[in-house]
């Protein structure tokens, strides 16, 4: 009997697989967050402008998904900032407008110990800044280590000397619109500054995963980098964009009352003396494109020779988009196409395959920066923030053409908001009044069909979109001088 029983154990313990020790879990990836200040679409793969000269963001763009429709949710540094760190929209956070003074650090309903990078560091991340990242947020408050913003917007002449654009009256405060070859070494640029001390940290081995961010000044104002950057782009072939003048004739009298910009070059300045500082202009963003795409590749190259080469995920994006002549301006404050849309890459680290998407992807679904946050979590594999307001872009990662949102919000001052549908852009202003343009016919936005009726049944899709809800404006925001419009507005809201 014992011989029986014997043979069967044998032969059952046989005709089993081995069994398997306890598999360890899989090591969270890093993610290198990087942010670009004031970049439209004048990137190579989204073939803003002819002349840009991105390689570098352009090969990052072929290791992952390039999203073509991205959005940013404030139209201007502050509230765009707040928003996709925090991952709260500015209807419910209030920050509409440029934060100031203490009271966001203080806020522990959307800020203080609330931000991207603090989820991170709860979940075992060591976090690292360098740059320009957060906006009315102490960036010692928001990384365990920060690197420095090294001078802001890098170095200006002595003497408040300008080379193209001049303001009686107004006072040089080192992020003021001009443009010119300036310094003459890059290694006096912030930007070269944070992207060494990026370099340095993706050397190093780290004993635990970390959340990198590096935040990149250029192309922002003033438009200075050194004149090997202009070299590229000879002033007689430089290519302008397109343009109408009078395009504001068509839209209503309160979107031209907002986006009025006293103290920022109009196209009328441009276009004097053949378009004379509209080709110096121009020369000078894409001169500082070109740069700061070069301050990219010197991180990426950083990290493909490092010791987290194959794990670690790369997020890139601008804060929101800039107008070079566009709508009669140069600048980002508005709710047009130019200063909302905003390039967007995300690739996985390599050590996840396609887990999360093919390489080389364009993705055309209407998304937002808002989206960044859960998205980061869901890649790193952790726990989602129920808080979160945006939507992962992972089903967009996996199948670019699966079902999404119809459209995406951005928002400028409290009660003024545009949303971005595939093909439609639509705003609304607080007075009610409202603008429609339709993409796939006018690329420029220079037909406002708001008025017509065969789009009622669009216009009022677009409506229903709206926040239901909107915070009064955070303590933090403070009354600035952007223009009359917004003087009456603030002061009616009980911004001082």
């Amino acid at each position: 009997m014992k011989k029986t029983l014997f043979s069967w154990l044998l032969l059952f313990a046989v005709g089993l697989p081995l069994a398997k020790p306890p598999c360890q879990a899989a090591a969270k990836p890093n993610m290198l967050f990087i942010a670009i200040d004031d970049l439209n679409d004048w990137v190579g793969c989204l073939d803003g402008h002819p002349q840009a000269r991105t390689p570098n963001m352009d090969r990052l763009a072929k290791r992952g998904t390039l999203f073509v429709n991205a959005h940013c949710q404030g139209p201007i540094c502050g509230p765009s900032r707040a928003s996709l760190l925090s991952g709260y929209y500015p209807h419910v956070t209030g920050v509409y407008q440029q934060p100031a003074g203490k009271a966001m650090e203080k806020d522990r309903t959307f800020f203080h110990g609330r931000m991207v990078s603090h989820y991170f560091a709860d979940h075992g991340y060591r976090t690292l800044a360098v740059g320009k990242i957060t906006h009315g947020y102490p960036a010692k408050l928001a990384f365990d280590s920060y690197g420095g913003k090294f001078a802001g917007s890098g170095p200006k002449p002595s003497g408040g000397r300008r080379f193209n654009y001049h303001l009686p009256n107004v006072p040089w405060t080192g992020t003021q619109t001009d443009w010119g070859a300036f310094p003459d070494r890059e290694e006096e640029m912030s930007d070269h500054k944070s992207a060494d001390w990026a370099v340095e940290r993706l050397a190093e081995e780290s004993k635990q995963p970390f959340f990198l961010a590096v935040g990149f000044v250029r192309p922002h104002v003033p438009f200075y980098v050194p004149q090997k950057w202009f070299d590229l782009f000879p002033l007689d072939d430089v290519q302008l964009p397109p343009v109408r003048n009078g395009d504001l004739l068509d839209v209503p009298e309160i979107s031209r009352r907002i986006h009025e910009l006293p103290k920022y070059p109009r196209l009328a300045f441009l276009q004097k003396n053949d378009n004379e500082q509209f080709r110096k202009c121009v020369q000078a963003y894409l001169a500082c494109v070109a740069f700061v795409d070069h301050q990219v590749g010197r991180v990426l190259d950083a990290l493909d020779k490092g010791p987290h080469a194959a794990d670690t995920v790369v997020v890139l994006f601008s804060d929101h988009g800039y107008h070079l002549g566009e709508k009669d301006r140069v600048s980002k404050h508005s709710l047009w196409e130019e200063s909302a849309r905003v390039p967007l890459v995300v690739a996985p680290a390599k050590s996840q395959g396609e887990q999360f998407g093919k390489a080389g992807q364009l993705c055309s679904k209407p998304v937002g920066l808002i989206d960044l946050y859960p998205t980061m979590l869901q890649m790193c594999g952790l726990p989602a923030k129920k808080s979160n307001q945006g939507d992962s872009l992972v089903p967009l990662l996996k199948n670019p053409s699966a079902n999404w949102r119809f459209s995406t919000l951005t928002t400028y001052a409290r009660g003024n908001h545009t949303l971005r549908s595939e093909r439609y852009r639509y705003l609304r202003f607080e007075d009610g009044s409202e603008e429609l343009y339709d993409h796939a016919e006018d690329p420029n936005e220079w037909t406002n069909l708001a008025t017509r009726l065969k789009y009622a049944k669009l216009l009022k899709q677009f409506r229903k979109e709206l926040p239901a809800k909107e915070a009064p404006y955070h303590p933090s925001v403070r009354s600035g001088a952007v223009n009359a419009w917004f003087e009456e507005h603030l002061r009616r809201h009980g911004v001082k």
